[in-house]
């Protein structure tokens, strides 16, 4: 995932540098409006991929260096 992308995903303009603490609650607010418990079963599935999307953004915005996420 490219930082630009994990940007928008947390709601980021894409040429924006947020700050630990507001990437952190940027993500806090994405999770809670995308986690799977909060929709019903036929939407379960487009949740869960949003949602590990959105946890993907947040690591590679918190830790741009990490070998399992690749943040440029």
């Amino acid at each position: 995932m490219q930082g630009d992308e994990a940007r928008l995903l947390l709601g980021f303009p894409p040429d924006s540098r947020p700050t630990p603490s507001q990437i952190k609650a940027a993500y806090r607010k994405k999770v809670w409006e995308s986690h799977p418990d909060l929709f019903p079963v036929h939407q379960k599935p487009s949740a869960e991929s949003k949602f590990k999307l959105i946890a993907e953004a947040y690591a590679c915005l918190q830790s741009g260096n990490s070998p399992t996420f690749i943040c440029f």
